[in-house]
């Protein structure tokens, strides 16, 4: 018990210090699709940190109403914390997407490579011996 109290803790800790640095990252970004990409993720990530600290409450508690041997009412709540989470990394994926298709390059790549592979390779002049 007291090796999962520990873990629970200490992934409850990482998630609080995540979500900080990432505030930090935020604030010094100027306006657009990469910060609206950190928000994003900062939601997912809240989401799951909540999950974190309901889970940890929860088991250093012991709370919940028990039906019928099946869950507690108290996991519940953990299970929309991780419905929310995947919603917002669905909106995260979806951004990260639209990035690509503002900052990608691969279009531009394959006509450059196109034009270095037909482009005739000139002659180097002899050296004189």
């Amino acid at each position: 018990m007291v090796h999962i109290a520990t873990v629970s803790i200490t992934t409850v800790i990482f998630g609080i210090a995540s979500l900080l640095l990432i505030s930090r990252a935020r604030n010094r970004l100027s306006e657009g699709s990469i910060r609206k990409y950190m928000d994003n993720f900062a939601i997912c990530l809240a989401f799951i940190v909540i999950f974190s600290v309901w889970q940890t409450a929860r088991d250093f508690f012991g709370s919940g109403l028990s039906v019928e041997g099946h869950a507690t009412y108290s996991a519940y709540p953990e299970y929309i914390f991780i419905v929310f989470a995947y919603i917002a990394f669905i909106v995260a994926s979806f951004r990260v997407m639209k990035i690509s298709e503002e900052f990608g390059f691969k279009e531009d790549t394959r006509k450059i490579e196109q034009l270095i592979r037909e482009k005739p390779k000139s002659k180097k002049p002899k050296r004189k011996k």
